[in-house]
């Protein structure tokens, strides 16, 4: 029975240090790497991604949720690189009932971010090259020369607008996935997916 016990304990502080360790990567977003071995010509691609969001797990409708502008400098000496990203982050949709005056919300959903003004609960303001395609993605419409630096997105909250109450208490996920690729028609590869979670 003693031994059981010590078992399941040992297993509890595993699993504790395991999420504790996986929370805290999410928010170190600064990296340096070798892109080897992924789908595509990439073997070899040397790069330096930064920006990071805030650290409050507590946010409300306007709150500036990135501490410092996302960027990207390609190292890769004579290789331009070609960039895509994608944004989807938790949305919650109201309907009104013209019956019983009332509002009803849905269950919360990620959403794809499409920068259609009439959809949108999320505000980014991203680099004006970027142009969205049907496929979910944003194509950054310039090649990532060498050691030049790219700033992607500066800006990221939920509009005070059109997210009120019915946030409230909900888990609140964005993800920003990045993938490059050499060739401008490539096989596109994954270097990073950032990501938020907090509460409204």
């Amino acid at each position: 029975m003693k031994k059981r016990f010590m078992l399941s304990l040992s297993a509890l502080i595993a699993s504790v240090f395991l999420f504790i360790v996986t929370t805290f990567a999410w928010f170190v977003l600064v990296t340096q790497n070798n892109i080897n071995n992924l789908p595509g010509q990439l073997s070899g691609i040397v790069y330096d991604l930064g920006g990071d969001f805030v650290t409050n797990s507590v946010i409300y409708p306007e709150l500036e949720l990135i501490n410092e502008d996302i960027y990207i400098i390609n190292y890769s000496q004579n290789t331009d690189l070609y960039l895509r990203l994608k944004i989807e982050y938790t949305k919650i949709n109201l309907t009104y009932n013209s019956l019983t005056y009332t509002y009803t919300a849905s269950s919360p959903v990620q959403k794809t971010y499409t920068d259609v003004p009439n959809d949108e609960h999320l505000i980014v303001d991203m680099n004006a090259y970027f142009f969205y395609d049907a496929d979910g993605y944003w194509y950054y419409d310039l090649s990532l020369e060498n050691e030049a630096l790219n700033t992607l997105i500066t800006s990221l909250k939920y509009d005070g607008f059109k997210a009120s109450n019915e946030y409230a208490l909900e888990d609140i996920i964005i993800n920003i996935t990045l993938e490059v690729t050499t060739e401008e028609e490539g096989i596109w590869s994954p270097i990073t997916t950032m990501v938020f979670i907090g509460r409204m």
